[in-house]
């Protein structure tokens, strides 16, 4: 498997799927690094606060197609 070399935010990758932010969260809840799932520490909100971004790979943007698509088909 090749090295990452860049990962989609979660709102990017909702763009790129022409989805919702909110569908592409509930897609990737059940995705772990191996699926192409990762979280980025933001610090942008202050020198003691920081937020978790969800990130994506090119495979995992492939996954959450998947499992969207999947979702759909089976009606849930």
């Amino acid at each position: 498997m090749p090295a990452t070399s860049r990962v989609y935010t979660l709102r990017h990758a909702a763009r790129l799927l022409g989805e919702t932010e909110d569908t592409v969260s509930d897609a990737a809840i059940s995705m772990f690094p191996e699926d192409g799932a990762i979280q980025v520490i933001d610090d942008d909100f202050g020198d003691e606060d920081w937020a978790l971004a969800s990130a994506f790979t090119d495979e995992g943007i492939e996954n959450l197609r998947y499992i969207i698509d999947k979702t759909r088909l089976d009606g849930s």
